[in-house]
């Protein structure tokens, strides 16, 4: 009964990251949509990215000297293209229960940049 009962939650917690998409296989020019809600900060005020908000993935980069990827999406509801947040360090729970993070800001022209650890670049974003 207690593996029965243990491979019941293993399933479960592994179907609610199905959907998502791990970084690496993240494609340039599609549009992904976050299972989250974002908070980003701009001189003491938040700043809220919406769950179900949509991103279009526009750059990949690899930055070696500081071992981390580098995805810029563009995003529709932005509201005002004048905005830039700090970096924040937003955490993405991964279906082993291993919690690992990312580096997001905002820039000008409502665009999202997310810094992945390159050693955690084969796991599961916040994106579907």
């Amino acid at each position: 009964m207690k593996l029965i009962l243990t491979m019941l939650i293993l399933a479960l917690s592994y179907s609610a990251f199905a959907d998502t998409v791990a970084w690496n296989a993240q494609e340039l020019n599609r549009v992904y949509k976050i299972n989250k809600k974002i908070e980003l900060q701009h001189d003491g005020e938040t700043f809220i990215l919406p769950k179900n908000s949509y991103f279009e993935l526009i750059e990949k980069s690899k930055l070696s000297m500081i071992k981390v990827h580098l995805h810029k999406y563009s995003i529709s509801n932005c509201p005002s293209r004048e905005l830039e947040t700090d970096l924040e360090l937003i955490q993405v729970d991964q279906p082993d229960n291993i919690k690992t993070s990312v580096g997001v800001n905002l820039t000008k022209e409502c665009r999202v940049e997310i810094f992945i650890d390159m050693k955690e670049y084969q796991t599961t974003s916040f994106f579907n």
